[in-house]
């Protein structure tokens, strides 16, 4: 496939794509079909969002970055893996997060990745990017809703916490 560096397939409702897709073939990534937006789940709040990426950074060893990609009514287009880091560290650079959410066809997304301490506190770097993507997000056009840091068995909203 050109060399491309191949991307973690999409994953709807923490459900896996083949089961939801099961035409997918060569790239997953870009042939996904998220289905009729009246099946899709719609994230209205950061609990929400929690439940749909907590079972995926549960009891990982590794910092994880997932993408939840949405449509214009906050329906479910996907969830993307934006990266995998160290034990206390990810990267999430702008043109990686933004270029996932383009290419789905998002209008708005949000963020998580998780703690494998299970301290769910948000470091200042995270606070940090949070304002830096949103900033972004909003050139583009593609809300950042929200940047979950998932804990065990905690997670924290940098929304409610003012950040966003």
């Amino acid at each position: 496939m050109l060399g491309l560096p191949q991307k973690e397939p999409p994953v709807a409702a923490a459900a896996s794509v083949v089961a939801l897709c099961p035409t997918c073939t060569v790239d997953p990534a870009r042939s996904f079909r998220p289905g009729a937006p009246a099946g899709r789940a719609q994230v209205t709040s950061p609990e929400d969002a929690a439940a749909l990426v907590m079972p995926l950074l549960a009891a990982r060893d590794r910092e994880h970055c997932l993408l939840v990609n949405l449509d214009v009514k906050h329906r479910l287009l996907g969830i993307a893996t934006v990266s995998v880091g160290t034990a206390d560290h990810t990267f999430m650079a702008p043109r990686e997060v933004y270029r996932d959410a383009l290419l789905a066809g998002a209008s708005a997304i949000f963020l998580a990745h998780n703690h494998p301490s299970g301290d769910a506190t948000p470091s200042a770097d995270d606070r940090q990017l949070t304002r830096r993507l949103a900033q972004a997000g909003s050139t583009l056009g593609v809300d950042l809703l929200d940047h979950l840091v998932i804990g065990d068995p905690e997670w924290v909203s940098l929304a409610r916490l003012g950040v966003l």
